[in-house]
């Protein structure tokens, strides 16, 4: 599972709970997690601190759970590398921020293709103990870099609203 690296708070730790992954997993196996916790390997490739992720070239299928208190350098690396084309697709896990101008319209409208708002909100997995705990005060969405395969889409609608940019129509 991923983490978020470089915590500048303790609610930047937490790591991403299988109902995330599984459906990505099945049905477009992620190669590089950039932004891995201690211990977590849900890529083949799996960067976690004292390494920085961003400072790395992305490859293949990337998922990452950025720390929310940095998830605009996060997400603007992942522009960066699809615009690059250095990747096939780049999932991220953020807040559902619709409002934040920003990151999110400066950096999510204008670049992801595809956002999922998930059902409900997101327990997420603390990592010193392993267990779900309780979700952030607001919703999580997957913000896609790229165009996942149709079987993912279909997975990722059992899990929530699965939103295609107008633009990209």
């Amino acid at each position: 599972m991923s983490q978020r690296q470089q915590s500048k708070t303790d609610k930047d730790n937490w790591q991403t709970p299988e109902r995330v992954l599984e459906r990505i997993q099945a049905t477009d196996p992620i190669d590089m997690d950039p932004c891995a916790g201690e211990g977590t390997e849900i890529g083949d490739i799996n960067i976690s601190p004292p390494q920085d992720g961003l400072s790395y070239d992305w490859e293949g299928t990337v998922f990452c759970n950025p720390p929310y208190s940095d998830k605009t350098a996060w997400l603007d690396k992942a522009a960066a590398e699809y615009q690059k084309n250095t990747v096939d697709r780049v999932y991220v896990l953020i807040p559902d921020s619709t409002d934040v101008i920003s990151w999110w319209h400066g950096v999510i409208a204008k670049h992801c293709r595809w956002t999922v708002f998930f059902h409900g909100r997101v327990k997420y997995i603390d990592p010193d103990t392993g267990e779900q705990v309780g979700s952030p005060p607001h919703g999580s969405a997957l913000a896609i870099f790229g165009e996942p395969p149709e079987e993912t889409l279909k997975a990722l609608k059992e899990e929530g609203d699965v939103v295609k940019r107008p633009r990209f129509l």
